[in-house]
């Protein structure tokens, strides 16, 4: 019987997941002895060393976020950067565009709740949770219209937030988006993968593996072009510390077993009144340049912007152009007062 393109999905993200972390949290001699050991390195996140760390309670849960102000001459609108989703990622990822960016613009970039210094408590976490929270936090904290960037499953969200609340949103600035197509993993997610990663000992164990310090590497192997070495031994170190904070691992297995996709509906661009940009790695895998084939057809005025040696994180990767092609786009545009 032939597979549907969900099926396939839930399929392989279980097999990257589960091959080699399931079978090795088992072959751990003492992994109980282990995950301790973990736990402990695991020190508190040190305070960045960039911008203001504030923080923002929003209907009883603590967000936290950086606040670059405007330091040049530039757009008068506020710009709030996203962070992906994955194994000790946080705001800080931002890091080289965001001081790029707050050249002329006041830079926002938020930890989503259960990531980085944002409250990680054990709850479920949803697409339908993450959209509220960025409603209320471009309400509440932002105040006016804003420049939303939003790479991956987020800018999902960006979009979602844009239908439901377009005079929050200027501009939408999306980085190899997902949630057109078949890329989005429905109904609740992968529910044997979320048993497996719930189970005390061994999950607690292939979690270990999934964020240990080799693992993380290889992540960003998968993701960029210049791996770890490129992104620097402090960044690493901090995505180690922030996976393996208490209550860090809640959010991820969420994220893991699907239950953080968000389907934008068919049509929606007939919605949008927005100027968009769309912002792509050359080599990107997850999603491939070609997707953006289908958020042109359905945003045939987006702007996209193709960038040589960058695969799906191209802020990381090349921030000085990502945040230059940004900037020009942004001044291109006339917003009303």
């Amino acid at each position: 019987m032939a597979r549907s393109a969900d099926q396939e999905l839930k399929r392989l993200r279980r097999r990257r997941v589960t091959r080699g972390l399931i079978l090795g949290g088992l072959a751990l001699g003492a992994p109980a002895v282990i995950n301790t050991m973990v736990a402990r390195r695991a020190a508190r996140l040190p305070r960045p060393r960039w911008g203001a760390t504030r923080h923002v309670e929003i209907d009883g849960k603590r967000l936290a976020y950086v606040h670059m102000p405007r330091s040049g001459q530039g757009s008068t609108r506020p710009m709030v950067l996203l962070h992906t989703f994955g194994p000790g990622h946080t705001g800080l990822l931002w890091r080289e565009a965001a001081e790029r960016l707050a050249c002329s613009h006041d830079c926002f970039v938020p930890d989503w709740l259960g990531w980085g210094d944002s409250e990680r408590h054990a709850q479920r976490y949803t697409a339908a949770l993450y959209i509220e929270l960025l409603d209320r936090f471009l309400k509440e904290v932002i105040g006016e219209p804003a420049v939303l960037v939003a790479p991956h499953r987020a800018a999902a969200y960006a979009v979602q937030v844009t239908l439901n609340a377009p005079r929050r949103v200027a501009a939408l600035a999306l980085v190899a988006p997902q949630g057109l197509g078949a890329d989005v993993i429905q109904d609740g997610g992968d529910p044997v993968l979320h048993a497996l990663l719930r189970a005390p000992l061994l999950g607690t164990s292939a979690l270990n593996l999934v964020t240990g310090e080799r693992a993380l590497e290889n992540h960003l192997r998968r993701e960029t072009m210049f791996g770890a070495e490129g992104l620097g031994k402090p960044a690493v170190d901090a995505m180690y510390r922030a996976s393996h904070l208490p209550g860090a691992s809640h959010a991820l297995i969420d994220s893991l077993c699907g239950r953080l996709g968000h389907q934008l509906e068919v049509g929606f661009g007939d919605e949008l009144r927005q100027p968009l940009w769309l912002a792509w790695g050359r080599q990107a895998t997850y999603p491939p340049l070609e997707t953006a084939d289908l958020w042109l057809q359905e945003l045939p005025e987006a702007d996209l912007e193709v960038l040589d040696g960058c695969r799906n994180l191209p802020h990381v990767e090349r921030p000085a152009r990502f945040a230059a092609a940004l900037t020009a786009f942004i001044e291109r545009q006339r917003f009303a007062a």
